[in-house]
C-alpha cells in the first residue's frame, strides 16, 4: 500500500478542522467548499487535501501529529 503524503499547507487544512476522527474532520473541511469554490487558491488546496484524507485509513489519520499546524487562536476577554 502507497503511503499518503501530505505538503504543509494540507496539513494546516486538516488541523484547523480537525474532528473526532478522519470522518468528522472531511466533514468539516467538505461544509467550507462551498464558500471556497470561487478561491483560486484555497479551492484546489482542499480538494486534494479532501482526496488525500479519503485514501487515507482511520488507523493512518489517528497517527498523524497535527499539534505544530494547530494555529493559535486567543479569545477576547471582556
Amino acid at each position: 500500500m502507497r503511503k499518503i503524503e501530505f505538503e504543509e499547507n494540507e496539513y494546516l487544512v486538516m488541523a484547523m478542522f480537525e474532528g473526532e476522527n478522519r470522518q468528522d474532520t472531511m466533514e468539516k473541511i467538505a461544509e467550507v467548499v462551498p464558500f471556497v469554490e470561487d478561491d483560486t487558491e484555497i479551492y484546489p488546496l482542499v480538494m486534494t487535501t479532501m482526496v488525500k484524507m479519503k485514501c487515507l485509513s482511520d488507523e493512518a489519520f489517528e497517527k498523524l501529529d497535527l499539534e505544530p499546524y494547530r494555529q493559535d487562536v486567543e479569545e477576547e476577554t471582556e
